[in-house]
Protein backbone atom coordinates (compact mmCIF):
# COMPACT_ATOMS: atom_id res chain seq x y z
CA UNK A 1 0.00 0.00 0.00
CA UNK A 2 1.21 3.54 -0.88
CA UNK A 3 0.24 6.54 1.43
CA UNK A 4 1.16 9.70 -0.36
CA UNK A 5 1.19 13.54 1.62
CA UNK A 6 2.01 16.79 -0.29
CA UNK A 7 1.18 20.27 1.55
CA UNK A 8 1.59 23.77 0.94
CA UNK A 9 0.30 27.37 2.32
CA UNK A 10 -1.87 29.13 -0.10
CA UNK A 11 -2.58 32.76 0.06
CA UNK A 12 -6.36 32.56 1.09
CA UNK A 13 -8.68 32.02 3.84
CA UNK A 14 -10.13 28.79 4.43
CA UNK A 15 -13.70 29.80 2.51
CA UNK A 16 -11.90 30.67 -0.24
CA UNK A 17 -9.63 27.82 -0.72
CA UNK A 18 -12.34 25.47 -0.03
CA UNK A 19 -14.56 26.83 -2.70
CA UNK A 20 -11.70 26.40 -5.29
CA UNK A 21 -10.95 22.61 -4.37
CA UNK A 22 -14.51 21.78 -4.49
CA UNK A 23 -15.14 23.20 -7.65
CA UNK A 24 -15.41 20.16 -10.06
CA UNK A 25 -15.32 22.53 -13.25
CA UNK A 26 -11.57 24.45 -11.90
CA UNK A 27 -9.70 21.24 -12.20
CA UNK A 28 -9.71 21.51 -16.06
CA UNK A 29 -7.86 24.54 -15.75
CA UNK A 30 -4.98 22.42 -14.59
CA UNK A 31 -2.61 21.06 -17.11
CA UNK A 32 -2.97 17.83 -18.59
CA UNK A 33 -6.66 17.84 -17.86
CA UNK A 34 -8.92 17.58 -20.62
CA UNK A 35 -12.19 18.55 -19.16
CA UNK A 36 -13.66 17.72 -15.44
CA UNK A 37 -17.50 17.38 -15.82
CA UNK A 38 -20.05 16.50 -13.14
CA UNK A 39 -21.87 12.77 -13.26
CA UNK A 40 -24.02 12.92 -10.43
CA UNK A 41 -24.73 15.95 -7.70
CA UNK A 42 -24.26 15.49 -4.07
CA UNK A 43 -26.78 15.29 -1.98
CA UNK A 44 -26.77 18.31 -0.13
CA UNK A 45 -24.91 20.79 -2.46
CA UNK A 46 -23.52 20.24 -6.06
CA UNK A 47 -20.16 19.32 -5.22
CA UNK A 48 -20.99 17.95 -1.90
CA UNK A 49 -20.96 14.22 -0.65
CA UNK A 50 -22.21 11.38 -3.10
CA UNK A 51 -21.05 14.09 -6.48
CA UNK A 52 -19.04 12.24 -8.91
CA UNK A 53 -16.82 14.08 -10.96
CA UNK A 54 -15.28 12.62 -14.06
CA UNK A 55 -11.82 14.06 -14.88
CA UNK A 56 -10.26 13.08 -18.51
CA UNK A 57 -6.55 13.06 -18.86
CA UNK A 58 -4.93 11.85 -21.62
CA UNK A 59 -5.25 8.13 -22.26
CA UNK A 60 -7.69 7.85 -19.34
CA UNK A 61 -10.80 8.56 -17.77
CA UNK A 62 -11.54 9.00 -14.25
CA UNK A 63 -14.31 9.32 -11.90
CA UNK A 64 -14.38 10.05 -8.18
CA UNK A 65 -17.06 10.27 -5.74
CA UNK A 66 -16.95 12.84 -3.21
CA UNK A 67 -17.31 11.25 0.52
CA UNK A 68 -16.48 14.32 2.89
CA UNK A 69 -17.50 17.72 2.46
CA UNK A 70 -17.24 19.98 5.43
CA UNK A 71 -16.53 23.34 3.64
CA UNK A 72 -13.73 25.73 4.90
CA UNK A 73 -12.54 22.14 6.76
CA UNK A 74 -12.23 19.01 4.60
CA UNK A 75 -12.94 17.54 1.36
CA UNK A 76 -12.50 13.54 0.52
CA UNK A 77 -12.94 11.41 -2.16
CA UNK A 78 -12.13 8.32 -3.69
CA UNK A 79 -11.17 6.96 -7.50
CA UNK A 80 -14.14 4.95 -7.93
CA UNK A 81 -14.12 3.76 -11.34
CA UNK A 82 -10.26 3.66 -13.02
CA UNK A 83 -8.11 2.03 -15.84
CA UNK A 84 -5.29 1.93 -13.88
CA UNK A 85 -4.47 -1.24 -12.16
CA UNK A 86 -4.46 0.24 -8.68
CA UNK A 87 -7.55 0.20 -5.81
CA UNK A 88 -8.09 3.92 -4.58
CA UNK A 89 -8.72 3.70 -1.05
CA UNK A 90 -9.57 7.49 -0.05
CA UNK A 91 -8.28 10.75 -0.30
CA UNK A 92 -8.43 14.00 1.95
CA UNK A 93 -7.77 17.72 1.42
CA UNK A 94 -7.79 19.05 4.86
CA UNK A 95 -7.92 22.77 5.37
CA UNK A 96 -6.03 24.74 8.25
CA UNK A 97 -6.38 28.30 8.43
CA UNK A 98 -2.72 30.50 8.96
CA UNK A 99 -3.88 33.75 9.80
CA UNK A 100 -6.52 35.58 8.41
CA UNK A 101 -5.34 35.25 4.70
CA UNK A 102 -3.38 32.06 4.43
CA UNK A 103 -4.60 28.06 4.64
CA UNK A 104 -2.47 24.97 4.59
CA UNK A 105 -3.56 22.31 2.74
CA UNK A 106 -2.69 19.14 3.43
CA UNK A 107 -3.52 16.36 0.69
CA UNK A 108 -2.89 13.29 1.49
CA UNK A 109 -4.06 9.64 -0.33
CA UNK A 110 -3.65 5.84 -0.03
CA UNK A 111 -3.39 3.44 -2.71
CA UNK A 112 -3.06 -0.20 -3.42
CA UNK A 113 -2.06 -1.90 -6.42
CA UNK A 114 -4.12 -4.80 -7.66
CA UNK A 115 -1.77 -6.64 -10.35
CA UNK A 116 -0.05 -8.97 -8.09
CA UNK A 117 3.33 -9.58 -9.35
CA UNK A 118 4.11 -6.34 -10.20
CA UNK A 119 1.95 -4.67 -7.93
CA UNK A 120 4.52 -2.74 -5.50
CA UNK A 121 6.16 -1.34 -8.84
CA UNK A 122 3.06 -0.19 -9.78
CA UNK A 123 2.08 1.39 -6.86
CA UNK A 124 5.55 3.30 -6.51
CA UNK A 125 5.23 4.98 -10.20
CA UNK A 126 1.44 5.59 -9.71
CA UNK A 127 1.98 7.32 -6.21
CA UNK A 128 4.74 9.14 -7.62
CA UNK A 129 2.75 10.78 -10.40
CA UNK A 130 -0.44 11.51 -8.21
CA UNK A 131 1.86 13.18 -5.36
CA UNK A 132 3.34 15.52 -8.40
CA UNK A 133 -0.24 16.35 -9.92
CA UNK A 134 -1.04 17.24 -5.72
CA UNK A 135 2.15 19.21 -5.81
CA UNK A 136 1.64 21.48 -8.90
CA UNK A 137 -2.44 21.53 -8.58
CA UNK A 138 -1.48 23.10 -5.18
CA UNK A 139 1.51 25.48 -6.75
CA UNK A 140 -0.94 27.12 -9.52
CA UNK A 141 -3.75 27.68 -7.02
CA UNK A 142 -1.14 29.34 -4.81
CA UNK A 143 -0.30 31.22 -8.02
CA UNK A 144 -3.96 32.02 -8.52
CA UNK A 145 -5.28 33.17 -5.23
CA UNK A 146 -2.45 36.03 -5.20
Amino acid sequence: MQHLHVARTLPADTATVFAVLADHAGYARLPGVRSATLRRRGADSRDGVGAERVLRLPGLTLVERITEYAPGRALGYRIIESPLPIEHLGARLLLEPRGDRATLVEWSARLRATTPVIGAAVERAIARQMALAYATALRLWARRLR
